[in-house]
């Protein structure tokens, strides 16, 4: 996986190179910018909607064969809520009477999947402003050119991948229909970095793509940097 810094440098592989380029937009959602989740709020302070411009100047400055969105949409009673704890604190691995705090990293031993989980607040509820697309996101209309992915659906494991499920259960139609455009390359950018970017990127790698992520198209929630 290769690390871009600028945008700039993007053109430049997109030139040098000949394979099906997609450019996979992750989670840019009013939840991560203005929203429950907004990255402002969190250890990095960072704005996430300063993507928004910067990734709006590549879709319209570089060709892309495919364009990939992404957006958690989650039920109301998904796993990743703290505010659904209540629900699953039998299903908790060790002390079930234990004092567990927002953000807090447990252990689920079912009902469906044993799964290591932080429990966010709530966030991207289906259907709600909070899951949208931000409004100055360029969305591109074209059918074919194309790919929307919902993440997070399942009500008993998360997704931080476009791809595959947190614990690995459950693949997404993402490589599907990649494999189906002939992408053989693609450039990873959104939020956050940490967390989606990153987990996209790595997942992509693993399937054999060639993956670039245009770091300053990515914010961060916790600063945490991904390791080329």
């Amino acid at each position: 996986m290769i690390i871009i810094s600028r945008v700039a440098e993007t053109s430049k592989v997109k030139k040098s190179a000949r394979p099906v380029n997609a450019l996979i937009v992750v989670d840019v959602q009013n939840c991560f910018i203005n929203g429950n989740l907004s990255l402002s709020n969190g250890p990095a302070g960072q704005d996430g909607g300063e993507v928004v411009p910067i990734i709006n100047n590549l879709i319209r400055t570089i060709p892309f064969d495919v364009i990939v969105y992404t957006q958690d949409w989650h039920p109301w009673n998904h796993i990743s809520f703290f505010e659904n704890l209540h629900f699953r604190r039998h299903y908790l691995a060790g002390d079930q009477n234990r004092t567990i705090k927002m953000f807090d990293k447990v252990t689920y031993l079912g009902p469906k999947y044993k799964t290591k989980q932080v429990l966010w607040p709530v966030h991207c509820i289906q259907g709600t402003e909070d899951a949208a697309l931000h409004k100055d996101l360029d969305v591109i209309s074209s059918s074919n050119r194309v790919v929307h992915i919902r993440k997070g659906i399942d009500p008993d494991v998360d997704n931080y991948s476009a791809f595959v499920h947190n614990n690995g259960t459950k693949n997404s139609e993402l490589h599907k229909k990649l494999k189906e455009r002939n992408v053989k390359q693609v450039f990873v950018v959104g939020l956050a970095t940490d967390y989606c970017v990153a987990s996209t990127a790595f997942d992509a790698f693993n399937l054999n793509y060639r993956t670039y992520v245009v770091q300053d198209a990515t914010r961060d929630e916790e600063t945490k940097k991904i390791n080329q």
